[in-house]
């Protein structure tokens, strides 16, 4: 939500408080929304009140101090800076604060689905180690992914919500990176790199942001050519036989993107199960946005 501080003082004071999400947020470690009357406050809370103990906690608090600044001092949004300087502080209190949820945040259905499978990616790889193993790219990717939510919910500076996207991206990348083996051990062979891009119910149109997930893909496989195996997948709505040729399709889609990108297509092998490998497991006839994928695996 942006507000100019050529008409900041044309606000009532009901306007004056209004939070960036209608949501009914009571419970949650920060109230969604921010007030632009409390920004100096909530800064200097940030900056000068406790300090994280943990490493990913003190570079995460630098991220969302300097997301308030910015928002605050180059775009003149005072409520979304006093949010980011109090999520800040909270960090400081070593909570845990994890990245936003899109459902917080003004999206229809179609969006908070595609916008959630980023976040529980994100959440999976936070949980699973990502903090302590590398807190400063843990960071980086919580900050850049809620940077991409407040911008994308805005919709108006388009340069810097791919620039999020972007580097959101880079440090997910690092993150999922197999780490390098001991210089003592025999050396084995790279793992295949896994991209997985999401489809909207009963579609197999690509979105755009599988666009970016193919773009990446596509990247990885210019850098070392291997075998590209897709494999399309359903959620458990439908029959099994429409679904088995849904899969497919998505399949083909994503084969088709790729191919575009450059894969050779001698190198892409495709595969479709329906709603036979379920990512999310759900009783018959459930819609789960997770489950209506295509999973990459580019072996090196």
């Amino acid at each position: 939500m942006q507000f100019r501080s050529s008409f900041l003082f044309a606000l009532g004071s009901v306007s004056m408080l209004a939070a960036c999400s209608s949501i009914d947020n009571s419970g949650t470690a920060v109230a969604y929304g921010g007030n632009p009357l409390t920004y100096d406050s909530s800064l200097d809370t940030a900056l000068h009140g406790a300090e994280p103990t943990t490493a990913f906690g003190k570079d995460l608090k630098a991220e969302y101090i300097a997301y308030a600044e910015r928002e605050a001092d180059e775009w003149y949004d005072f409520f979304d800076a006093d949010f980011f300087a109090r999520k800040a502080a909270k960090v400081a209190q070593n909570e845990t604060i994890l990245p936003e949820d899109p459902a917080n945040w003004r999206f229809d259905d179609q969006e908070i689905a595609q916008k959630r499978a980023v976040r529980e990616e994100l959440i999976g790889l936070l949980d699973g180690g990502a903090r302590e193993a590398m807190p400063d790219v843990a960071a980086t990717a919580q900050a850049r992914y809620d940077c991409w939510i407040e911008e994308s919910e805005e919709g108006w500076q388009t340069d810097l919500i791919t620039q999020c996207w972007k580097e959101y991206e880079d440090a997910i990348e690092k993150l999922k990176a197999p780490k390098a083996a001991p210089a003592e051990t025999q050396p084995v062979a790279a793992a295949p790199r896994l991209f997985t891009i999401f489809f909207d119910f009963d579609k197999s149109a690509i979105t755009p942001v599988a666009k970016r997930v193919l773009d990446a893909a596509a990247e990885q496989w210019a850098t070392s050519p291997g075998t590209v195996s897709i494999v399309g997948h359903t959620d458990s709505s439908g029959p099994d036989a429409y679904n088995q040729k849904l899969s497919e399709r998505r399949a083909d889609a994503a084969a088709s993107a790729l191919m575009t990108r450059g894969v050779k297509a001698d190198g892409v092998k495709k595969d479709a199960v329906g709603e036979g490998d379920l990512l999310i497991p759900t009783p018959d006839g459930v819609r789960e946005p997770r489950n209506r994928r295509v999973t990459i695996s580019i072996d090196n």
